[in-house]
């Protein structure tokens, strides 16, 4: 091959690379992109307190939080991370104090209790207290301001290649790995599950953002399993805050039929709360903790 083809094929491999690096880079920001409108998307629609929507709000601002890690490990300005989970971090606070009443109500509702019409009641004054307070907030929200910020990070996060999106991606994986394990390690009880939902979340987020980059069977069913636990810890996190719930309503009942029916409905409660513990812990046993 003489020197002109050579360099003719040289600079074809270079430009076939910079074109999938650059595939890469708008693959990245439009992921981030994506999260940050539907977070505005379902922000729009918290005023409505729609059970569904509210959850899909608070799931966008953990993603949120947890692509927000990922590009301070990349490196991108820190003030830039710093003032725009400083806006979401208030709709976090407000849009979780409704979610838990609306959990409450909707598991109440589910089991289906004799005489429950009683605690719903109870519940639905709550919920249109909070929900003033989340809509008082949600009105104040400088949406410009948001969207500059968002669209100064995408400008930040074209520069990054693949390679350093894996290696941080990786680093946080182990990292929060590494912190689930030593929970699980320091005490096997209930006091810790959480915390550990925490971590599978962010785990479960940037998994997520890694097949939106590369599709790849492993990376699907480590998604698949991670996915799952955390369900089943979300769902035991449900139970554990009715239990707070209905405790708190059972000591300000107006009289002993209350105070029985509250007690009713958590010893229900508790019995499916114990289920979804065990399920947690075989999960863990099967998938987490074989070696």
């Amino acid at each position: 091959m003489n020197l002109y083809f050579a360099n003719i094929l040289i600079l074809c491999i270079l430009l076939l690379n910079k074109g999938e690096v650059q595939k890469d880079m708008n693959n990245l920001s439009s992921f981030y992109k994506e999260k940050f409108d539907s977070f505005l998307f379902y922000l729009s629609k918290a005023k409505e307190m729609n059970v569904e929507d509210i959850h899909k709000l608070r799931v966008d601002i953990k993603n949120i939080r947890s692509l927000l890690l990922l590009a301070n490990d990349l490196g991108v300005e820190e003030k830039l991370i710093a003032k725009i989970l400083k806006q979401v971090r208030p709709v976090f606070k407000y849009s979780g104090r409704l979610r838990l009443i609306q959990v409450c109500k909707t598991i109440v509702e589910q089991d289906n209790i004799t005489g429950h019409k009683k605690i719903i009641e109870s519940l639905e004054e709550n919920k249109l207290q909070v929900g003033k307070d989340l809509n008082g907030l949600v009105g104040k929200f400088k949406i410009d301001k948001f969207q500059k910020r968002v669209e100064n990070l995408g400008v930040a996060l074209s520069k990054i290649n693949k390679s350093e999106i894996r290696e941080a991606a990786d680093k946080i994986i182990h990292d929060e790995l590494d912190l689930i394990y030593k929970l699980w390690a320091s005490s096997r009880g209930e006091e810790n599950y959480h915390e550990i939902r925490k971590f599978f979340k962010i785990i479960k987020s940037i998994l997520n953002l890694l097949l939106s980059l590369n599709s790849d069977a492993k990376l699907a069913n480590e998604f698949s399993i991670v996915n799952e636990t955390e369900s089943i810890l979300g769902n035991w996190h449900d139970r554990d805050v009715l239990e707070q719930k209905l405790g708190t309503i059972q000591a300000m009942a107006p009289n002993s039929e209350f105070k029985s029916l509250v007690r009713e409905i958590k010893n229900k409660n508790r019995s499916e709360k114990n289920i979804l513990s065990k399920k947690f812990k075989q999960q863990m046993l099967t998938h987490f903790l074989k070696y």
